[in-house]
């Protein structure tokens, strides 16, 4: 979420609102669901709203994502409602697993390091059916055999010797309430548990079809571990595959197919909108701790936040009234730590800002470059250009003009916070903003800056010269769409369009939807790099379900969610390290190399102002951008 674990990565746009922000894998403003705005005694029953933020509504509803699938919107903030994940993260603000929540047991591994088993709990399904290994082995076997659909696949390396899930899987076998995983060797088990395990998401065995109505055999038959990265597998999943997946983006029938009736979450699907909006109704048949105290909660779709904020001013108190929402960045107070009610707008309106729990937020804001592009890719190849428009980008001046000092700047592919994360080093707390840094490192590669967009004036791949895949001529230019919807986006971009252009770099900004940016969020093919598109503002990336933030799904060659086609060997070599090493030093200098190449462009990381109606407690923060509702209560 991944945006962006992934980009849930995927995929979260940093500015936008407090609530309902994307990003898969994603990173984004932080949702309201931190310190509630009402402490008194608990009751039971009550309808709660909740506005979305514009244009990020859920595309998919079918667990088994692939990249433009794969956010916070989609995952956290929806499928996980419904469908739990393996393990759990993020309830009570904390960035670790919460085994009471989850359906796994802790996993316990052999000594030698080369297999683990993970046990289930006595849980069921809304059909009656138990949680067993077997729906464990359902997402597995799907996994293996659909690697091209899958957001969180990262394909092999030969040239390192390295694999990933499920490639590296020797052998997997169901028993019961349990299953056994044999590796093809010994790994971090930190990252195998935080980064592998936690993707997984047991899929009940009614949703083994092939057609309504038609059995399948992708959750019955046995793993294939021979089945090589480009080789179909025995496992007959592929018409599993293509049925689930059609039906998982037909939004009419979301809240009314069979399939997504089957449950295990706290939440089923009451209604769901075309537009977006959409109800959920506690599952009776939940068989999990923390039921529901509430009777529904229902999602709002804007497309403007100023929409938004005008529901908010005029509809409290009555029966209509958003009970959670945000403040757009324009019409925020500036930001006092010590009390961050201070100069609420809304208070005589009725509510509360929640405390933005800042030091929690597991995320990093960046837009994507895109490498795979016939028509820019050699410029975005040439690490001396990623840094003149990092070097462009004033995150400080940002968070304290437009967000009045409800963020932080991202400086690296390591989220800085929680304060203290022992696998981020010792960063910088802020970036390097310089106009005339960026135009001397345009200069001195062989640009002419008199005038922008830059021309390439000496190619050739010496220091002094434009790079390898860049033409005399060629100009200093790309496209960046970024999201519609929120005024102080469109700020964020015009500043930096108006500081890149001072050292010969033109971006030619377009604002489209969240959800259509995110359609477009796929890497190119031979047949559409020329027109591809160049450079998207998606947000940027939570950590979850890769929670160990090693970045083999971001930044390894043809990995799921590195829909920016970037590719570098000293990279890949270095991720593939963090993975099997447990020295705190291999994960530095994975950093460093990815802080060099520039395969992104970092952006701020803001809070943003989310609002909840006085009397309605929502529990501490989700630091992945997920909603836990059934944590949420009304109070007498």
């Amino acid at each position: 979420m991944r945006s962006a674990r992934k980009m849930r990565a995927v995929a979260c746009i940093a500015s936008l609102a407090a609530v309902a922000a994307v990003l898969a894998g994603c990173s984004s403003s932080k949702t309201t669901t931190s310190t509630g705005a009402g402490s008194g005694t608990p009751k039971t029953g009550g309808v709660v709203r909740v506005a979305e933020s514009p244009g990020t509504s859920p595309t998919a509803i079918w667990p088994f994502v692939a990249a433009n699938q794969e956010s916070t919107v989609n995952i956290n903030q929806f499928q996980f409602l419904m469908f739990r994940p393996l393990y759990f993260w993020g309830v009570g603000d904390q960035v670790s697993t919460d085994y009471d929540i989850s359906l796994g047991n802790a996993p316990t591994w052999s000594p030698d390091g080369k297999s683990v088993t993970i046990p289930l709990k006595s849980w069921s399904w809304s059909n009656g059916e138990k949680v067993t290994g077997q729906d464990v082995m359902f997402w597995i076997n799907l996994s293996k055999a659909e690697r091209a659909n899958s957001a969180y696949y990262t394909a092999p390396n030969p040239a390192i010797g390295t694999t990933y899930f499920p490639d590296n899987i020797v052998s997997a076998t169901a028993s019961g309430q349990s299953v056994t995983l044999t590796l093809d060797k010994a790994y971090n088990q930190s990252w195998f548990d935080d980064n592998e395990l936690s993707q997984i998401t047991p899929m009940p065995l009614a949703w083994d079809e092939t057609a309504a109505g038609t059995a399948g055999k992708c959750a019955s038959d046995a793993f294939d571990p021979t089945a090589a990265p480009t080789s179909p597998m025995v496992v007959d999943c592929s018409a599993d595959y293509k049925y689930l997946s059609s039906q998982s983006t037909d939004l009419a029938t979301f809240a009314t197919n069979p399939l997504w009736k089957v449950v295990d979450g706290p939440w089923t699907l009451k209604s769901f909108g075309t537009n977006g909006a959409f109800d959920i109704v506690p599952n009776t048949k939940y068989s999990g701790p923390q039921k529901p105290a509430l009777d529904e909660v229902d999602f709002l779709p804007y497309t403007a936040d100023t929409a938004e904020y005008n529901d908010l001013k005029s509809g409290s108190g009555t029966k209509n009234a958003l009970d959670l929402g945000y403040i757009p960045a324009e019409d925020t107070p500036v930001y006092n730590a010590s009390n961050p009610n201070a100069g609420n707008p809304l208070a005589k309106y009725g509510y509360t800002i929640e405390d933005p729990n800042d030091n929690t937020l597991d995320a990093v804001g960046y837009f994507y470059l895109n490498f795979g592009n016939t028509t820019v890719g050699g410029l975005f190849n040439q690490p001396y250009f990623g840094e003149a428009v990092q070097d462009s980008m004033d995150q400080q001046g940002m968070i304290k003009g437009i967000y009045k000092g409800w963020g932080y700047p991202t400086v690296g592919a390591v989220p800085t916070k929680p304060t203290g994360n022992p696998l981020a080093p010792d960063y910088p707390t802020t970036n390097n903003f310089s106009t005339s840094d960026a135009k001397a490192l345009m200069t001195s590669h062989g640009w002419n800056t008199a005038t922008t967009p830059a021309t390439c004036t000496t190619p050739g791949t010496a220091a002094n010269e434009c790079g390898a895949g860049v033409t005399a001529g060629e100009k200093a230019s790309f496209n960046l769409d970024y999201p519609s919807g929120a005024a102080s986006v469109a700020t964020e971009i015009q500043s930096l369009v108006s500081d890149a252009g001072k050292a010969g770099i033109q971006i030619n900004a377009n604002a489209k939807s969240q959800n259509a940016i995110g359609t477009d969020l796929s890497p190119c093919t031979t047949s559409t790099a020329s027109g591809c598109w160049e450079a998207l503002y998606y947000g940027g990336w939570v950590y979850a379900p890769d929670y160990y933030p090693t970045g083999e799904s971001l930044f390894s060659t043809g990995a799921g969610a590195n829909v920016g086609s970037f590719s570098n060997k000293a990279v890949d070599a270095a991720i593939a390290l963090t993975t099997t090493s447990n020295n705190i030093k291999d994960m530095y200098a994975y950093e460093d190399l990815i802080d060099n190449t520039h395969p992104v462009i970092y952006t701020p990381e803001t809070w943003g102002t989310g609002v909840a109606i006085n009397g309605l407690h929502v529990g501490k923060g989700d630091p992945f951008q997920g909603f836990e509702p059934e944590y949420w209560y009304y109070t007498n």
